[in-house]
């Protein structure tokens, strides 16, 4: 009887050691490639998330402003030149609407100072009253956060930030216009009356300043490095804006001469549109260019150097600033709106 047969094959189907080797260094490899892909995709997205965090806090400052200005108020009405010898109607105030340029550096913008209902005291007891009139500022300032951290936290931080002021109801100044006397001239009173509007005192703790701002003044959004505020009748009738503008200024002052007759146009009135414009950084952008010195970042004030002083210009300014912050490799946005000034009842009378 024959022995079976056997068929054994060529050779054996185990992997030698060489093969195990090779694929084992290729999957090194693999794995090397997907984890450095993760790693550059999550500090992407975290970035990206920082940068959308960042950028979504300064939309809530920009929609905070838009908000509050589009409830500023003149309560304008008509009154005689003169009660004690009348020869004509004066638009008359006892409030007033002002813009001027950045006092801390006019290349953030403008600053804007006006009266509106928000209904704020510092007594518990009004804050139900509706209507209270306030005092209002809106800025952008540069400083530390030593005025307004939270306790317990000792690191001071220096930025940008989107500045806004709120006097209370009961330490409102802007009635303190002085009274008429007795037997005083009507161009004496007229005078005094002007030199109370051109003082503006009633902005004493509302105002910006070198290093400090008032006590009144909060921050509302980080990272906010100007604020472009353009005084302007509806696009409508004016489409280059520049109806209510003299010498090419944004500058706006509901006060300014509005004794002299005639009157001027903007003489107690509120411009019926303010074109509101803000840039805004991330933050991850102004940590890396935080030096920890206190000072503004170099980067950021040659992008703004000379910029938003001139309404002529300010196409251009907003596309040179635009251009230097990408070269500087800075992440920024640029907020844009017309607000309406609801309180406007524009005339063209004079």
């Amino acid at each position: 009887m024959r022995s079976p047969y056997f068929y054994r094959g060529a050779r054996s189907g185990a992997f030698t050691l060489i093969e195990m080797l090779a694929a084992m260094a290729v999957l090194i490899v693999l794995l090397g490639i997907i984890v450095g892909v993760t790693n550059s995709v999550s500090t992407t997205v975290r970035r990206a998330s920082a940068g959308v965090d960042a950028l979504a806090n300064a939309r809530t400052g920009f929609d905070l402003i838009n908000r509050t200005l589009s409830q500023a108020t003149l309560n304008t009405y008509w009154e005689y030149d003169n009660p004690l010898s009348p020869t004509q109607y004066l638009r008359q105030s006892d409030l007033q609407f002002v813009i001027r340029q950045n006092t801390q550096n006019p290349g953030y913008g403008q600053e804007v100072f006006f009266a509106a209902p928000e209904t704020y005291s510092s007594n518990a007891a009004l804050r139900s009253t509706r209507g209270l009139l306030n005092g209002c500022s809106i800025f952008v300032h540069f400083g530390g956060s030593q005025d307004f951290r939270p306790s317990g936290i000792t690191a001071d931080k220096s930025r940008y930030r989107l500045m806004v002021g709120l006097q209370p109801t009961e330490q409102l100044q802007i009635f303190n216009r002085p009274a008429r006397t007795a037997n005083q001239a009507e161009s004496a009173y007229r005078a005094a009356v002007q030199t109370y509007w051109d003082a503006l005192g009633w902005i004493t703790s509302l105002q910006n300043g070198p290093a400090t701002v008032g006590p009144a003044v909060t921050p509302v959004a980080d990272n906010v490095i100007a604020l472009i505020a353009w005084p302007r009748l509806p696009s409508s009738e004016d489409p280059a804006g520049l109806s209510l503008i003299s010498n090419d200024s944004f500058d706006y002052n509901s006060q300014a001469g509005a004794l002299i007759l005639p009157q001027k146009i903007t003489a107690n009135q509120l411009p019926p549109v303010i074109e509101i414009t803000m840039i805004a950084i991330s933050e991850a952008s102004a940590a890396r260019l935080d030096d920890k010195s206190g000072t503004p970042p170099a980067a950021i004030q040659t992008a703004l150097q000379g910029r938003f002083e001139d309404v002529s210009k300010f196409r251009d300014d907003l596309k040179a600033v635009s251009d230097a912050l990408s070269s500087a490799h800075v992440e920024f946005q640029i907020f844009s709106t017309s607000v309406p000034l609801r309180e406007s009842k524009w005339s063209k009378a004079q």
